[in-house]
């Protein structure tokens, strides 16, 4: 793995943590809250499912993608002599380009809500 891609995931690992507590803030913020307000704020959900029990589980999904720029790679190889004084060498270097790398997931923001319409429960997953 290249450094510039080692970087990269520890930045993204570090980082990770801040928005977690972000994410976790903002969706204990609407437990209580009647899930109409929920709907004004974030709009219709993407699906909404019987829990069994009179309540209903509404679930907000969302395409998250990001992109690695792309770099170069350059390797050399080479031998010299020296002979008379003089340094007879050889080389030769080759440099690969690897291209920008586009990757995606789904995060996912999940309420659960009573027959009253109360929402009391929550879960995410992906930033």
């Amino acid at each position: 793995m290249s450094p510039f891609r080692r970087l990269v995931f520890v930045a993204i690992f570090v980082l990770t943590g801040c928005f977690a507590n972000r994410i976790n803030s903002a969706m204990q913020s609407w437990e209580g809250h009647h899930y109409s307000e929920l709907v004004m704020a974030w709009g219709p959900p993407q699906a909404v499912y019987d829990d069994g029990n009179g309540g209903r589980i509404l679930v907000y999904t969302a395409i998250r993608q990001y992109t690695v720029p792309g770099h170069s790679e350059t390797s050399a190889t080479g031998q010299a002599t020296i002979y008379d004084n003089m340094i007879w060498a050889q080389a030769q270097s080759v440099t690969q380009y690897v291209p920008p790398q586009t990757y995606g997931y789904t995060a996912w923001r999940i309420f659960q809500i009573d027959a009253k319409g109360t929402i009391y429960r929550w879960s995410w997953r992906g930033l």
